[in-house]
């Protein structure tokens, strides 16, 4: 592939994700939800809950792969 070409596909692939983002906000206030907790029925509250478990895994995975990594040539011994 051409780097116009990756560049095109990654234009085009921004450009779904934000549409399908905006259609289930707007979705978010069509449907109301029968939640547990009351907190969990404040809108957007899926996509912040979302972010913040991913930007917590992501913490946690670079903090994982200091404490487990190994020199490269670890097994060569």
């Amino acid at each position: 592939m051409k780097k116009n070409d990756l560049k095109s596909m990654g234009k085009s692939f921004t450009k779904y994700i934000l549409i399908i983002g905006v259609l289930l906000i707007l979705l978010d206030f069509t449907f109301h939800r029968h939640e547990y907790f009351s907190f969990a029925e404040i809108y957007g509250f899926p996509a912040f809950f979302g972010f913040v478990s991913f930007v917590f895994i992501v913490m946690l995975g670079k903090w994982l792969r200091k404490f487990l990594m190994r020199k490269e040539d670890y097994y060569d011994q």
